[in-house]
């Protein structure tokens, strides 16, 4: 049985896989959005919301866009990716500004059960696949080693390779190496 390269797969395709459950599709998916994923998290600010948190929500979003995104449509993936992680960030704020005003659209009949049993399924959803990230990201933790996670938060934080080696004291070819070498710890571990 032959293992499957991700890093020669279509981000599409990645979409697809991860949607089936495959989670080194997702981790590899991933991988080539984390950067992207903090840089617009960093744009976004709430009480009680660090860039940790709303990178965490970004994940989230990213992974519901993996398992609902329709090659059909005329969007690119990285476009709807984006798209869902710009509109959870936002409903962030929102929420957060709102505070305990509830506004009349999210009133929810008592007698419309079926609504009531979505609402609760969506709920189950959001809870289920923030657990998954987390695990994934303590699985990371327990993947890399002190420097290479440094290296990594680093660079999902959006610092150039020149900029993470200025911090680290190093080279930008050392930087290179050391995330190279994660893209193939967390390939392996798929």
């Amino acid at each position: 049985m032959s293992k499957t390269n991700y890093g020669a797969l279509t981000d599409p395709t990645l979409a697809a896989l991860t949607k089936k459950g495959d989670e080194a599709a997702f981790e590899e998916i991933t991988i080539r959005y984390i950067k992207l994923i903090y840089s617009i998290a960093s744009h976004y600010k709430t009480d009680g919301y660090d860039i940790q948190d709303f990178a965490q929500e970004g994940l989230l979003a990213f992974l519901i866009a993996c398992k609902t995104y329709d090659e059909e449509c005329s969007a690119s993936f990285k476009n709807y990716a984006v798209k869902c992680a710009k509109n959870r960030f936002s409903d962030i704020v929102k929420m957060s500004s709102s505070k305990s005003k509830v506004p009349s659209e999210k009133l929810v009949s008592m007698n419309n059960l079926s609504e009531r049993e979505a609402d609760a399924n969506n709920v189950e959803n959001y809870v289920l696949e923030k657990e998954y990230l987390k695990t994934m990201l303590m699985h990371l933790d327990k993947l890399l080693s002190a420097d290479e996670r440094l290296v990594f938060n680093m660079y999902a934080q959006g610092y150039s390779y020149k900029e993470i080696a200025q911090k680290i004291n190093s080279t930008p070819k050392k930087v290179d190496n050391v995330l190279q070498k994660i893209k193939r710890k967390l390939r392996k571990q798929g």
